[in-house]
C-alpha cells in the first residue's frame, strides 16, 4: 500500500510540483542569510503582507525550514521506490532480455554464428528454452537505474546538508579578534545541527576595496588570518569569486563592507563610547543611511556618511559622517564631523575619535557535500549508459532449417539497423562456405 502510494503517478506530479514551487517561493521571498539586514528590512517595509508570510512560514530561510526538510524526504523516499523497481527491471532485462525485433533462419552452425557475434562485441549472458541469448553491451540496461540511483544520492546528501550544515556570518573591524564561541551577527544551521564553533581564533586583518571610475566595485580584497592558542597565525586571503578553506570549514567573504565610525559623547561626568558600523555608499555622492537604538538617548537616532568629504572618491580617506537626532517628527539635534573634530549634538559634546573598515566573514561546515558530486558523477554514468551504450540483443534458437536469430536494439533501432545487416550478410557467407 505505502510503495503503491509514493509510486503513483500523481503523488510523484504532486511532489515534482511542490518542489518546484518550494524553489519558485526561494527565489521570490529573499533569504535572510544571503543578503544584508538593511536589505531585508526594506523588503519587509516595502511588503508588509508578504513579510508576516515570510515570518509565519520560515520563507526567509526556507531551504532549513521543517517544512522543506519533510517535503525533500517525502521526495527521496519516492524515489527510493522508484530506485528499486528500476533495479528490478534492469535484472530481468539482463536475464531475460525483451520481445520484438526482426529476425532470420539460416543454415549456419550455432558455433559459426556465435564466432561472429563475439567479433562484432556480443557477450553471451544465458539463454532459455534451447536459445542462446548474446548481448551487445549489456551494462546499458543499468543506465535507467543509475539514473534514478544518482538522484537518490544527490537528494539524499542535500537533505544530510539540510539537517546538519551550520552557517555563520561575523562583522569585524580591521584588527577585531573573533573568538571560538562568540556570538555570531548571523547564524543558520540545520534541524540537527549544533551551534558553529570555530577550530581557532580568526582575525580580520584588512579589507581593501577598489572602484571603477563610475563607481561600481570593481573587487574585493579581504586578508584574515587563524590564530591558535600558542600563538600561531595563519594568514589568509579572498577576493570576489575566491574563497578560502580552512579546518574543514569553508569561508566566503560577506555581501557587506563597510566604515566604523568610533563617537565618544560627554555630558559633565558623564560619557558614553559607540560604535556605528555603516555600508559601504553606493557612490561618492550618495550617502549610506542607518539608524541605531541608544537606550540613553531618547528619540530617533539617524546617521550617514559619505565615502569622501569633498565626494572625490567613493572611497577617501576623509569620510564625512553625520548624525541627527527626533522626536516626533521634529529635529532636536544635527552634527556632521570628520576624524578628529568635536561638535556639540543637543546636550552632549560628541567626537568623532577614529574611523576604521568593517567587513564580513562567512563561515559554513557543511557535511554532505561529497555525496552531491558523487550523485552527479552517478547521473552521468547512467546517462552515458543510457544514450550511448543501448544493449543490442541478439538469440540464436535451433529450428528446422537450422538456426533461427533473433536481433533488437532496446533504443535507436534505426541508427544500429546495420549491426541486424551485418549479421545477415554473415550468415549467408557462412552457409555458401557451408
Amino acid at each position: 500500500m505505502l510503495k503503491r502510494f509514493f509510486l503513483s503517478r500523481k503523488t510523484v506530479i504532486s511532489l515534482i510540483f511542490l518542489m518546484l514551487g518550494a524553489i519558485l517561493l526561494g527565489y521570490t521571498f529573499p533569504q535572510r542569510f544571503l543578503i544584508s539586514p538593511v536589505e531585508l528590512d526594506k523588503w519587509q517595509m516595502a511588503n508588509p503582507f508578504l513579510a508576516k508570510l515570510s515570518r509565519w512560514f520560515a520563507l526567509d530561510h526556507l531551504y532549513t525550514s521543517p517544512w522543506f526538510t519533510v517535503l525533500l524526504a517525502f521526495f527521496l523516499v519516492s524515489l527510493c521506490f522508484s530506485t528499486w523497481e528500476q533495479f528490478r527491471i534492469a535484472l530481468r532485462k539482463t536475464r531475460e532480455g525483451g520481445a520484438g525485433g526482426e529476425s532470420f533462419e539460416t543454415s549456419a552452425g550455432t558455433a559459426e554464428l556465435a564466432a561472429g557475434l563475439r567479433s562484432l562485441g556480443y557477450l553471451k549472458v544465458g539463454g532459455r528454452d534451447g536459445a542462446i541469448r548474446y548481448v551487445r553491451h549489456p551494462w546499458g540496461y543499468w543506465g535507467n537505474f543509475l539514473l534514478h540511483l544518482g538522484i537518490v544520492v544527490t537528494i539524499a546528501s542535500s537533505l544530510v546538508i539540510l539537517l546538519c550544515e551550520k552557517r555563520a556570518v561575523v562583522e569585524l573591524n580591521e584588527g577585531e579578534v573573533h573568538r571560538p564561541g562568540a556570538a555570531w551577527a548571523k547564524e543558520e544551521r540545520g534541524l540537527l545541527a549544533g551551534r558553529l564553533v570555530l577550530p581557532e581564533a580568526v582575525r580580520l586583518d584588512m579589507v581593501l576595496p577598489e572602484f571603477y571610475d563610475n563607481d561600481n566595485l570593481r573587487q574585493l580584497n579581504t586578508r584574515f588570518s587563524f590564530m591558535d592558542g600558542a600563538g600561531k597565525s595563519t594568514s589568509m586571503s579572498m577576493h570576489i569569486n575566491k574563497s578560502a578553506w580552512y579546518r574543514g570549514v569553508r569561508i566566503f567573504q560577506g555581501k557587506s563592507h563597510g566604515k566604523a565610525f568610533f563617537v565618544m559623547f560627554r555630558r559633565g561626568n558623564e560619557e558614553h563610547g559607540e560604535i556605528f558600523h555603516l555600508d559601504q555608499p553606493p557612490n561618492r555622492r550618495t550617502p549610506s543611511y542607518k539608524n541605531f537604538v541608544l537606550p540613553w538617548l531618547p528619540g530617533e537616532f539617524k546617521t550617514k556618511f559619505y565615502g569622501d568629504a569633498a565626494q572625490r572618491s567613493p572611497d577617501g580617506n576623509d569620510p564625512l559622517f553625520a548624525m541627527r537626532l527626533t522626536d516626533g517628527g521634529k529635529v532636536t539635534a544635527e552634527l556632521s564631523m570628520k576624524v578628529g573634530e568635536t561638535g556639540r549634538f543637543g546636550d552632549y559634546t560628541a567626537q568623532l575619535v577614529k574611523v576604521e573598515r568593517w567587513g564580513g566573514l562567512i563561515f559554513i561546515d557543511t557535511t554532505g557535500m561529497g555525496g552531491i558530486f558523487f550523485g552527479f558523477f552517478i547521473l552521468c554514468l547512467g546517462g552515458a549508459l543510457s544514450y550511448l551504450c543501448p544493449p543490442r540483443e541478439c538469440s540464436l534458437t535451433p529450428s528446422a532449417n537450422g538456426v533461427r536469430v533473433s536481433w533488437r536494439a532496446t533504443r535507436f533501432e534505426r541508427l544500429y539497423g546495420d549491426e541486424f545487416e551485418e549479421l545477415r550478410r554473415r550468415a549467408g557467407v557462412a552457409c555458401s562456405d557451408a
